[in-house]
């Protein structure tokens, strides 16, 4: 009973902390500090009965008598967590915290994907360039089924990622459903380092950047790159985020910065009660004016689709390609104690013009798709579209 007792106090303690933190709406990729916990949170008698039935049986009754508290107490709040309904939001025990970091910062061991949920299944978002899952021949839009010998129907996008990555070398087998057909991937493990930014001259003063995500880093990298360019005689630029899946708030907001005018809208965040708050393009950030055109397709996801949904509502870009993921929903990171986090949905974005893409996604202006044979003959026919629209755009 003192085991119960103390397994109760522990619970109370993480409820009250957690429920302040989803009172909190102050938006931020940024790990935020816990708020002082509400003085008006109860739980009744039947509640607690119920809670101390479950617990007295697992220790009394079940097989395995060696069940750890933290075992646990990490399995009470990711069924907390998960009982929201909501694939983004997660409870990240100190090991799980520490696989997400890593890849945060843009080096892990695994396969090279980002991974989200689309028609409420696990699902390829965006595969990364010369990874093991492009090479495979995984793409996006594959959902998941088993992973090894486990099958994902029930698992978190954390606990499906977990069984993917693993240590350099080591093989992981994938079943995926893609448009009805079961395929059958085995993938040796490498090591994972994601380049956000990367840029190069084409032809006649068009200048191609390709992002792949929204890191710390990336805002001053791509300042960089457009600087690089423009010494090079760019007048014009082909901005590719196909297969971006996304990234920091504060990374996209910055690299918008460099495109749209200053004090001009990028992003509106809506929280819950439906307050709005809405990120400007810097004024101290340097201004890059020119024709642009934008590459997306079905990996471009999250903050990559507020840079394109941006771009667009200012009638700064074109948008060539297949129309975007939809994800138009933000995460807050919250560092909790004993080294485990929460991640929580916190609010929705709107482009500008006060649209929410969230599971719609955004449409090109110009619709490209590939065809099989385009693939198998390795041809990027938006590529080329996108090319030919800004050679025959005017310059300014």
């Amino acid at each position: 009973m003192n085991q119960a007792i103390r397994l109760r106090t522990l619970v109370t303690g993480l409820l009250l902390a957690l429920v302040c933190f989803v009172l909190g709406y102050y938006l931020s990729p940024a790990i935020q500090p816990a708020l002082a916990p509400p003085q008006n949170l109860q739980f009744t008698n039947d509640e607690w009965q119920l809670f101390d039935e479950v617990n007295a049986k697992i220790r009394d009754e079940f097989l395995e008598k060696d069940v750890s508290t933290s075992t646990l107490m990490n399995g009470v709040l990711g069924g907390m967590v998960g009982s929201l309904g909501d694939p983004y939001s997660q409870y990240l025990d100190p090991s799980s915290y520490s696989d997400w970091t890593s890849e945060i910062s843009g080096t892990y061991g695994g396969i090279g994907m980002e991974l989200g949920a689309k028609d409420d299944r696990p699902t390829v978002i965006s595969v990364f360039p010369d990874s093991p899952a492009e090479k495979a021949g995984i793409r996006s839009g594959d959902h998941f089924v088993k992973v090894d010998e486990t099958m994902v129907e029930g698992l978190t996008i954390t606990q499906i990622a977990q069984k993917v990555k693993g240590p350099i070398g080591t093989e992981v087998k994938l079943l995926m459903e893609r448009g009805g057909e079961i395929l059958t991937f085995i993938l040796s493990r490498a090591q994972i380092t994601v380049q956000s930014v990367s840029g190069k001259m084409l032809q006649d003063g068009v200048g191609m950047i390709r992002l792949l995500g929204f890191k710390e880093q990336t805002a001053d990298d791509f300042g960089s790159t457009l600087e690089q360019l423009s010494r090079q005689g760019m007048s014009k630029l082909l901005l590719d985020l196909r297969q971006n899946p996304g990234g920091l708030l504060s990374s996209v907001i910055d690299v918008a910065s460099y495109l749209v005018p200053a004090n001009e809208s990028i992003v509106i965040l809506e929280d819950r009660d439906g307050n709005k708050r809405v990120s400007h393009s810097t004024p101290f950030t340097p201004k890059f004016q020119l024709p642009i055109v934008v590459l997306i397709d079905g990996g471009t996801a999250s903050a990559a689709e507020i840079l394109a949904g941006a771009l667009r509502d200012h009638n700064l870009a074109t948008l060539v390609g297949e129309r975007s993921f939809g994800k138009g929903i933000v995460q807050t990171s919250f560092q909790l104690s004993q080294g485990s986090a929460l991640v929580l949905t916190t609010a929705r974005y709107l482009t500008p013009s006060g649209e929410s893409i969230h599971k719609k996604g955004i449409s090109p202006n110009i619709e490209v798709i590939p065809t099989a044979q385009d693939i198998t003959d390795g041809k990027d026919p938006a590529f080329e579209r996108g090319l030919s629209t800004l050679l025959s755009a005017a310059t300014p």
